[in-house]
């Protein structure tokens, strides 16, 4: 019995620790950088990327995440066992806490800005403005990624920045 692989026809097969680490350097992370997002050894992540090792659904499954993309898009067209493809979710968490809740403050932020003018404007500024101090404050207690204290530090200036009562 031959195993069969995951593939696309219109691609050429494509080896998947290839595959992972040209994503992997594209972010800018080292091997230790995506290994402890991984929470696996460095040494485990460079076995991936010299298809050394084959990862399990669960490695690709956060994988696939942490490169915003669906499992199945990232075992495409790789020597990916497609028995093992088979078991893969149909999607993954492509965004880290920290990123949601950026979002929902700049969405809350553009909303402010619609309401200006309005007699309540003030009082919702500063309710809202205090909301999301206490968020980022707690975010940035809990978040150890360089990039994303970064996003909330950026965040922060967002909040100070503009007409915005405090």
């Amino acid at each position: 019995m031959s195993a069969k692989w995951v593939s696309m026809p219109e691609y050429e097969f494509d080896q998947l620790g290839r595959r992972i680490a040209r994503l992997r350097a594209q972010r800018g992370w080292t091997q230790q950088v995506l290994a402890e997002r991984l929470a696996m050894s460095r040494v485990a992540v460079s076995l991936l990327e010299m298809d050394r090792s084959l990862p399990s659904e669960r490695t690709v499954t956060l994988l696939a995440g942490l490169f915003k993309l669906e499992p199945l898009e990232l075992v495409e067209g790789t020597y990916y066992p497609e028995v093992k493809a088979e078991r893969l979710p149909a999607v993954a968490c492509r965004y880290t806490e920290t990123e949601l809740q950026l979002a929902l403050l700049r969405a809350d932020l553009a909303w402010l800005s619609r309401l200006e003018g309005h007699t309540d404007w003030p009082r919702l500024a500063r309710e809202v403005k205090q909301r999301w101090r206490e968020t980022l404050e707690a975010l940035t207690a809990t978040v150890r990624d360089a990039r994303e204290r970064r996003n909330i530090e950026e965040a922060y200036d967002e909040l100070r920045q503009g007409a915005i009562p405090m």
